[in-house]
């Protein structure tokens, strides 16, 4: 039989644990726990930055080139270098996302100037990879790595600070008005999803049709989905694991009826993941 003293202490010692493991931000609910994601399709085409994806094709994209590829047989349609002296301002593509026939690219001159950072675009209709303009972004934050619009029709961007200071990057919400992207407001990450970047940062980052955003840090198998509450702040929602990409860009397939996230393993191939809506 044991003490009543020695009872009580157990019992405040165990009590004392699950208040622990409750509270730590990273075990509970912040571990990934979505064992029914699926990979349905890993493609073996090279990308080392991220992938866009439209009706129709894919992109596949590396620090200054682009290749489109039809979807149904990943067969190359349309190559683009960035070559010239129209273009030596390229050096550190990161991201695109396809909105209404125009590919809009992440650019940045990062490492050999982190604040100098461009959004780049192309007339992406049909079979075509044209590029149409350069749009340069106010040296403010750090160095542009992914762009999206949301469904309520704002631009997002993210511009990603390493190292001890990664905690300074920042999310940038747009309004796109005659060519140009005029800030609107902006927010740092929650504490809990700049955790698990390590000395990284956002490398991606993705409207879902449920209205979260999917961002990705640097190199691991999980999607950080955040949210902007009703008191408008960015809050972490819950972790999305077993992508079968790690880290880098990513792209929701808004043509698809099937919840499909597109992302890249760096330089190897690019994958399909099927996310069931939650």
């Amino acid at each position: 039989m044991i003490p009543l003293f020695k009872t009580r202490v157990l019992l405040i010692s165990y009590s004392f644990l699950v208040m622990m493991i409750c509270s730590s931000p990273l075990l509970g609910d912040d571990l990934p726990s979505s064992k029914s994601n699926k990979v349905l399709k890993k493609i073996p085409i090279k990308a080392s930055q991220g992938v866009a994806v439209d009706e129709h094709y894919f992109y596949a994209i590396s620090n200054t080139k682009i290749t489109k590829h039809n979807k149904l047989n990943n067969k190359l349609v349309a190559t683009w270098h960035a070559r010239g002296e129209k273009f030596k301002h390229f050096k550190h593509m990161n991201s695109g996302t396809v909105i209404e026939g125009k590919l809009y690219c992440a650019h940045s001159r990062f490492a050999v100037d982190p604040n100098d950072c461009t959004v780049e675009i192309w007339d992406v209709k049909g079979k075509v990879l044209v590029h149409e303009r350069s749009i340069s972004l106010p040296r403010k934050y750090g160095s542009l790595t992914w762009i999206d619009r949301s469904p309520d029709g704002f631009w997002w961007m993210c511009y990603a600070v390493y190292g001890k200071d990664n905690h300074r990057t920042k999310l940038v919400k747009y309004r796109y008005d005659k060519n140009e992207f005029v800030e609107v407001e902006s927010w740092f990450f929650p504490k809990v999803v700049i955790a698990q970047w390590g000395r990284w940062s956002c490398s991606g980052g993705s409207w879902g049709k449920d209205k979260l955003l999917y961002t990705t840090g640097h190199d691991h198998n999980r999607a950080y989905v955040l949210s902007i509450d009703k008191n408008n702040q960015l809050t972490y929602v819950r972790t999305e694991d077993k992508l079968g990409f790690y880290g880098q860009a990513i792209a929701w397939d808004r043509s698809s009826k099937t919840p499909l996230l597109w992302g890249i393993i760096k330089n190897k191939s690019i994958s399909l993941t099927h996310i069931p809506r939650k």
